[in-house]
């Protein structure tokens, strides 16, 4: 009986580490030209979404984040004008990479993140 006790606490081990199961969510953070003071996307990168907030206290322009999955093409575009938004955004299956960019200020600064 031990041995299949132990067996049992073997396999709940190694399923820990199977695709699939729950794994560390990624933050990222981007900040438009005028620095993150100013204007920044905050977010985390789960399997199979995109969780993010945008914040803007730039009296001067707008912050336009734009998620961009590859290979599949895929865009989606959140603005904000003075204040903070919430966004959540899925991720297609067989999603790769994203790209972050966010705009403001008569620029955009973006970061890759692999998938």
């Amino acid at each position: 009986m031990k041995s299949l006790a132990f067996t049992v606490a073997a396999l709940g081990v190694l399923a820990l580490g199977l695709p699939g199961t729950a794994t560390a969510a990624t933050p990222f953070e981007v900040c438009s030209p005028l620095g993150c003071a100013a204007q920044s996307v905050r977010g985390t990168v789960d399997p199979g979404q995109l969780v993010v907030t945008l914040t803007d206290r730039s009296p001067v322009s707008a912050l336009t984040a734009r998620f961009a999955v590859s290979p599949q093409g895929v865009v989606t575009q959140v603005t904000v004008d003075d204040g903070v938004r919430r966004a959540m955004v899925r991720l297609p299956a067989g999603a790769r990479q994203l790209t972050v960019t966010a705009c403001g200020g008569g620029g955009c600064n973006s970061k890759s993140i692999p998938l």
